[in-house]
């Protein structure tokens, strides 16, 4: 597997976060996640900048694109807009060449909406809609990746099978709101090409450490990823230098407790910052 991390981990830009996590990672999900404004996405010489590093370091990357596009609104106006938000972030990364594309599919209009659709085959037909002219604007079906939110991943779960998309699972979601994750994961493992990792803390803030992922887990989900021959992304998606550096630890002492093959570029380097203490 790869190991991963997002693109905004220091205070500074795409390509100063590039820099400095390049050495230590095989995959940095960039982060466009505004659509709009002249800093939405990087300019020419930043994406010169970024293919550059990732020649010379053997990245991949994987494109989160915007965050308010609604792809599965009942308004006809919202998506055209959200399609159209998706497809500027999809040209803007174009000399990039990304892996991977993740997109949100929303019940409603956006994270957090209270209940499926009243008409499921509806909502289903829209999402297709949108992920069809997805792929007719380039992107290859495996590398449409539609990520499990907050609600019954197997809810949208046949429109990927229907277009054969990829899926990207957020394994930190899934332990933050009491979800089975081995389960979950054992039945959508086949399509995944991206998984997020991260822990909740105390106070119910997620996208932290994995010092806040128990320990167990931790240890059955990295083993059920060697047995089943995992070849996608692990991701660490924290946003934050000493959530990263302390997930790192925690990754290195994994794999090494579990005997996994030397050499983990995530694993094995020193972090930039000391980690921080308990929360």
């Amino acid at each position: 597997m790869r190991i991963g991390t997002t693109s905004f981990i220091y205070p500074g830009g795409w390509l100063h976060n590039v820099e400095r996590l390049a050495p230590h990672f095989d995959d940095l999900e960039l982060l466009f996640f505004e659509a709009d404004g002249v800093s939405a996405f990087p300019d020419a010489a930043e994406c010169t900048g970024l293919a550059a590093c990732k020649r010379q370091h053997g990245l991949s990357y994987s494109l989160h694109t915007p965050l308010a596009a609604s792809l599965a609104s009942e308004s006809t106006a919202r998506r055209a807009h959200g399609l159209s938000a998706v497809r500027r972030a999809i040209d803007a990364a174009a000399l990039l060449e990304p892996e991977h594309y993740v997109v949100h599919v929303y019940l409603g209009d956006g994270e957090s909406d209270p209940a499926p659709p009243q008409d499921l085959a509806a909502w289903r037909e829209r999402a297709t809609d949108s992920l069809r002219a997805l792929l007719a604007h380039g992107v290859l079906p495996r590398q449409l990746c539609v990520e499990a939110l907050d609600y019954d991943f197997a809810l949208i779960h046949p429109v990927l099978e229907a277009l054969d998309l990829s899926s990207a699972l957020d394994i930190g979601h899934w332990v933050r709101d009491g979800r089975e994750e081995l389960r979950e994961l054992e039945r959508y493992l086949p399509r995944a090409r991206l998984l997020q990792w991260h822990g909740t803390d105390p106070s119910g803030r997620d996208h932290r450490s994995l010092r806040h992922y128990p320990a167990d887990k931790a240890r059955a989900l990295l083993s059920t990823l060697v047995a089943r021959g995992y070849d996608g992304v692990l991701t660490l998606e924290v946003f934050d230098p000493d959530e990263l550096a302390s997930s790192q630890q925690v990754l290195a002492r994994l794999w090494s407790e579990l005997g996994l093959p030397q050499g983990l570029r995530a694993a094995r380097v020193a972090p930039a910052t000391p980690a921080a203490g308990p929360a």
